[in-house]
């Protein structure tokens, strides 16, 4: 009888753990779902997604740089420093991260930085890109970006 209850208890408590909500993170979810947040402005919602994300996936420069952009958003200056570098140093020619980390000079008012930006973005897109564009538009004040 006492083997029968102790079977019973123990498939009761795998049932119990197998049937329990999962916890684990889904990092496309994660990011489609800041990215919709981004678009609408919600960079405070953005911020709490790109943070689990990036614990997720810390090796994603793209994930990092969008991290920063929604503190920057925020005008936690402080934190979008970090992390756009944390975004270049996985990868230095990240068009977006170098962008928007120079958009970022250009709000601390380090024009000097910005335009630096814009030279390496000059050198990574010889034929122009969007990123080049919208920087060099920031910095002479012609555009002021809302995501």
């Amino acid at each position: 009888m006492k083997k029968i209850l102790v079977i019973v208890l123990i498939l009761i408590s795998v049932f119990n753990l197998s049937s329990a909500p999962s916890k684990k993170v889904n990092p496309e979810k994660l990011f489609k779902e800041a990215e919709r947040y981004l678009y609408k402005g919600q960079y405070e919602l953005a911020r709490k997604s790109l943070s689990k994300y990036v614990k997720a996936e810390k090796d994603d420069a793209d994930g990092w740089s969008m991290y920063a952009f929604a503190n920057r958003k925020l005008k936690k200056y402080d934190a979008a420093e970090k992390y756009y570098k944390k975004a270049l140093n996985l990868d230095p020619e990240h068009k977006q991260a170098l962008e928007y980390q120079g958009e970022l000079f250009v709000e601390l008012g380090d024009i000097a930085s910005a335009e630096n930006n814009l030279s390496l973005l000059a050198e990574l897109c010889p034929n122009s890109c969007e990123e080049y564009e919208m920087l060099e538009k920031y910095i002479s004040g012609a555009s002021v970006k809302s995501w």
